[in-house]
């Protein structure tokens, strides 16, 4: 086989195993839970609930409040309306501003009529009720016995306790600011449990919410004091007054849209990452996933992204429990990059010892080159050059088609990576210097919302990130090639060589096809993947530095002797 068809059939082959590894790499870890832990967030409903004295006085004047849980006198429920008669709670503002009135694919904007008050509170309480009954039953206060009754005694003195503290996500009522800024109730059944809203197991993420559609359309409310007082009734809800179709479709289609581009969901911790819903103050809980999860997504899932973000996790624990300030996340992708590094340069030890060779070897093969000046057009010129040169590579021990074997395996790699430092639930929370590790470098650059000069979004950090990383990438591409120019200025002038032109310009327009290639892919990369591209570019610049001078020293010897 000639060397250029074997040159192409392993560039083929590269480029297949980096096809499967691109495509396989990219699997979503979350599950149906953790996407309805995401979701809950963004639509936590449009009921406020606080004690009686927290009431705003116009509720109160107008009797417009009830008790969400019967038997219990220190949690009242209201239901925030402007003069519109649209909902005003600020827990209700993705509602209103996106499902409602989002100006293209809006239910308002599509023309769909809105489900009526009562549904919205239906669908509130039966939140409410699912949760209070999934914390008792978590706390072993409801148990089902085998003939499907539950212990009801113990059960209603612990939902007759409940205060506003043990129900609402944060200690206001109606908390609207950003994440560091928000006193969080830890323990409070909504935020733990409210994503029961919306999963039904992990074969449909929305079997619970369709269920209670279904009983809205029916008019099948529940016996109680809690939706009399209310006034949900079978006649205030109904066909009339509950969701289209279409409205429902809507209403799924701007949740999903909120949770579907979300990949921060490996975790070997069961904890409470990132930041979601309308203000950004809400770390959902993301479950634990082990490694068997992992190879059930696929091989190189199992065998590469997992252990990666598991070292990840490990490291940045260890380092720093409190992953808030974003060191322990740092340090631990310095880690990982050089064991990372350190694993690929063992698995091409001889095809990056070859490629940092064959470098060494360009002044060789400059006087090569100008020993056969019309070798691009003289075939007889170019067969013996190319044999000369093979001869060179021979004497070196260079393979030159090992560097494809190099390809194989590092574009796979980085790939896995990626998905990786993508899907790391520890990189989603905390910040250096504003800048969260799973937002992408684009994402963040542009944001300047705010003075410009305080670098509230992060986006001078992100800035600094991209220059840092596509200048090191531009160094550890151009050293090679700067270190050789410095070689062959020490050679002695040649005529024009129209052959060794035509490789100077290839090798140069490939060096820029790089640097843009590293830009365009900087861009759209996570901050966290900027950080290892950089570390990975001085890795590569000092592997340069040391293989160029062993090599300088062994030429100079070898010429000696």
């Amino acid at each position: 086989m000639k060397k250029s068809n074997r040159s192409k059939l392993l560039g083929g082959i590269a480029l297949f195993v980096g096809a499967i590894a691109l495509s396989g790499c990219t699997a979503d870890f979350c599950s149906n839970q953790d996407k309805a832990n995401m979701a809950y967030p963004y639509e936590q409903g449009v009921v406020v609930y606080s004690s009686l004295d927290d009431i705003p006085d116009l509720y109160k004047t107008a009797g417009a409040y009830w008790s969400p849980i019967d038997g219990n006198s220190n949690v009242y429920a209201y239901m925030p309306v402007d003069a519109n008669g649209l909902y005003s709670a600020n827990k209700a503002s993705f509602l209103v501003d996106t499902v409602f009135n989002d100006s293209k694919k809006g239910a308002n904007a599509l023309g769909y009529s809105l489900p009526s008050q009562a549904f919205f509170k239906f669908i509130d309480q039966k939140t409410l009720d699912v949760t209070v009954e999934g914390s008792a039953i978590a706390k072993n206060i409801k148990v089902f016995e085998s003939d499907g009754t539950t212990y009801t005694p113990a059960f209603n003195a612990y939902t007759a306790a409940l205060t506003v503290n043990d129900i609402n996500p944060f200690k206001e009522p109606d908390y609207s600011g950003s994440y560091n800024e928000a006193e969080i109730n830890e323990g409070s059944i909504l935020r733990n449990y409210g994503y029961l809203k919306f999963y039904g197991g992990d074969d449909n993420l929305w079997t619970t919410y369709d269920a209670w559609v279904g009983d809205a359309r029916f008019g099948n409310v529940p016996s109680g004091d809690r939706y009399s007082e209310a006034g949900i009734t079978a006649a205030n809800l109904g066909i009339a007054n509950s969701p289209t179709e279409e409205f429902v479709t809507t209403y799924k289609y701007f949740i999903n849209s909120k949770v579907s581009n979300q990949r921060t969901c490996i975790a070997t911790v069961s904890d409470a990452y990132g930041t979601y819903g309308a203000d950004k103050n809400w770390a959902a809980n993301i479950t634990a996933k082990s490694w068997s999860y992992a190879w059930s997504k696929g091989f190189l899932e199992g065998l590469i992204v997992y252990p990666v973000a598991w070292l990840v996790d490990t490291f940045t624990y260890s380092i720093n429990g409190n992953l808030e300030s974003g060191i322990g996340q740092i340090v631990a992708i310095v880690l990982v990059t050089l064991i990372v590094r350190a694993i690929v340069l063992g698995l091409t030890f001889k095809s990056t010892l070859d490629q940092q060779k064959t470098q060494a070897l360009q002044p060789s093969l400059t006087k090569l080159q100008a020993k056969y000046p019309n070798s691009n057009t003289n075939k007889a010129e170019q067969s013996r050059l190319a044999q000369e040169q093979m001869a060179l590579y021979k004497r070196n021990k260079i393979n030159p088609a090992s560097v494809f074997l190099a390809m194989i395996v590092q574009f796979p790699v980085f790939i896995c990576v990626w998905g990786a430092l993508q899907g790391s639930a520890v990189l989603s929370t905390g910040a250096v210097l504003n800048l969260r590790l799973s937002d992408t470098i684009s994402a963040v650059l542009f944001n300047v919302s705010g003075a410009w000069y305080t670098n509230a979004t992060g986006w001078w950090t992100a800035l600094v990130l991209f220059i840092l990383m596509a200048g090191f990438q531009f160094l550890a591409m151009m050293l090679p090639q700067w270190m050789n120019k410095k070689k062959l200025s020490k050679q002695a002038k040649t005529s024009a060589n129209p052959a060794q032109d035509k490789n100077t310009k290839t090798m140069k327009w490939v060096s820029y096809g790089m640097l843009i290639f590293t830009v365009i892919m900087g861009f759209s990369l996570p901050a966290a993947m900027g950080v290892y591209w950089a570390i990975s570019a001085l890795i590569s610049m000092v592997q340069t530095l040391i293989t160029q001078s062993v090599m300088s020293k062994k030429m100079k010897k070898e010429k000696r002797l």
